[in-house]
């Protein structure tokens, strides 16, 4: 008995139905928000610039002492100064929410 027919026929089948599945799966993922990586974190000396312009860009001044920071995908999006100032942060890139984060992390650090 010849089973090459059938089983051309099956793995032909299966092949349509992995790729069914996959475009699926592509028009499941369109509207979806792409994975980020958010790091909490102390400020350090190498944040100095990067935290000028976030201070500029959230019309207030830049921290002096210690803080906390919020990157998004290596990006500082928040600072939350650990004096007790006001925080800031990227409105724009969901600076609402790093602070938040920043504010948790700092109760569970103190």
């Amino acid at each position: 008995m010849n089973l090459g027919p059938i089983t051309f026929l099956a793995a032909r089948e299966h092949d349509r139905d992995r790729r069914r599945e996959a475009a699926r799966d592509r028009r499941l993922d369109v509207g979806s928000t792409p994975v980020t990586r958010v790091t909490l974190r102390y400020a350090g000396a190498a944040d100095a610039q990067h935290l000028r312009r976030l201070a500029e860009l959230d019309s207030a001044s830049a921290p002096a002492g210690r803080a906390l920071v919020a990157e998004v995908d290596g990006r500082l999006r928040a600072v939350l100064p650990l004096d007790g100032s006001a925080p800031i942060a990227d409105r724009a890139h969901g600076g609402a929410e790093l602070i938040e984060l920043l504010r948790v992390r700092a109760t569970q650090l103190a």
